[in-house]
């Protein structure tokens, strides 16, 4: 896994123990972005974050 992963897991994983309820797609949108993720790597985070899968 590569560092901006780690990081934009990390990002999540602390938005997500301080705000429960928070919009988990948008969250990965914009985590994205944030840490310039690829497709690929996006897709990843929306399936393991927002489907559960």
């Amino acid at each position: 896994m590569d560092d901006a992963m780690e990081k934009a897991i990390k990002y999540i994983s602390d938005i997500l123990r301080d705000t429960p309820d928070a919009d988990k797609l948008k969250l990965v949108e914009d985590t994205s972005k944030r840490f310039n993720l690829n497709p690929l790597q996006t897709e990843f985070l929306t399936n393991k974050i927002v489907l559960g899968s």
